[in-house]
């Protein structure tokens, strides 16, 4: 549990250490830790913001953060929310990497407001730490931090509408975290925990045809208790869900692409087109030439 820190010695802050800045409404501000902790020593004493929700992303690396009366020792790949008001402070590993985002309250605001999803931002108003369990997952999230660092820099036209859906795609990216690690923490069926790492592994794996044995074995389960899950949660065999993400996929890039049916085949991974072509029209009913004339774009 953090330490208690009077609330009048406490200083409000536009940016931490900044007192001298105006932060205008409809602000954005994102940075490195590196290039605001070393200059600190890698740490940020207890302080809170007037009207800035923020959150801090760290890759790979261990850090301690004080959330009001709450104290959290994380490592690995984590984020964590904070609301405007909210008593914060941390201590990071040197060179530690990672960002920092602040969004003012009211710009928050007004994006919940004109989003296609407001209830995405309701992430943002309870301070806590979430976890990256999945690779795939934090290197999108990376890329978007990206992206949003060098709209904000190069300030071109349309820059601001380029902003704001990349902090809806952020928030939304948030949101899912949370529901996956609800899934982790909450429930108490080892079942839906097996089918969550499965469905990743499927995804990470799924051109490569790796057998139900090989999924099971990554697992550390059987086959036959996979399969048992699998009919029982999603009322499917292993194989099907494993063929059905190939077909996903061949579909998608039947209407999207310009590839041949050949080059598809080769690209997700089946060494006889023939045998594509049988197991396309088998699982669609129709051949993969008349689905993507059907689907024309």
């Amino acid at each position: 549990m953090a330490r208690r820190v009077s609330q009048e010695s406490i200083p409000f802050y536009h940016l931490y250490g900044e007192t001298f800045l105006q932060w205008e409404p409809g602000s954005i501000h994102l940075e490195s830790i590196v290039s605001r902790s070393r200059m600190l020593g890698w740490e940020i004493k207890p302080h809170r913001h007037h009207k800035l929700a923020q959150i801090i992303c760290v890759f790979g690396h261990a850090w301690q953060v004080e959330l009001d009366d709450a104290r959290y020792d994380l490592s690995g790949n984590w984020l964590v929310m904070i609301p405007p008001g909210v008593v914060h402070g941390f201590h990071f590993e040197p060179d530690t990497q990672g960002f920092v985002l602040s969004v003012n309250s009211d710009f928050l605001a007004e994006l919940a407001a004109t989003g296609e999803d407001p209830s995405a931002y309701d992430a943002l108003w309870a301070p806590q730490p979430v976890e990256f369990s999945d690779q795939r997952h934090i290197e999108q999230f990376r890329q978007l931090l990206l992206s949003l660092d060098d709209e904000i820099k190069r300030a071109e036209s349309d820059s601001r509408s380029a902003v704001n859906h990349l902090l809806q795609l952020l928030f939304i990216n948030i949101r899912r975290q949370q529901r996956l690690e609800s899934i982790y923490s909450e429930s108490s069926s080892r079942e839906t925990r097996i089918l969550v790492k499965f469905k990743a592994l499927i995804e990470a794996h799924y051109q490569q045809h790796l057998s139900v044995k090989a999924y099971a074995d990554l697992l550390f389960i059987s086959v036959s208790t996979l399969a048992r899950i699998c009919q029982s949660v999603l009322n499917s065999s292993p194989k099907q869900i494993i063929r059905q993400r190939l077909m996903n996929e061949s579909k998608r890039r039947l209407i999207y692409t310009r590839q041949s049916i050949d080059d598809i085949a080769l690209t997700l991974g089946y060494k006889d087109v023939g045998y594509f072509c049988r197991q396309f029209k088998q699982q669609e009913g129709i051949t993969a030439g008349e689905y993507r004339k059907r689907h024309a774009v």
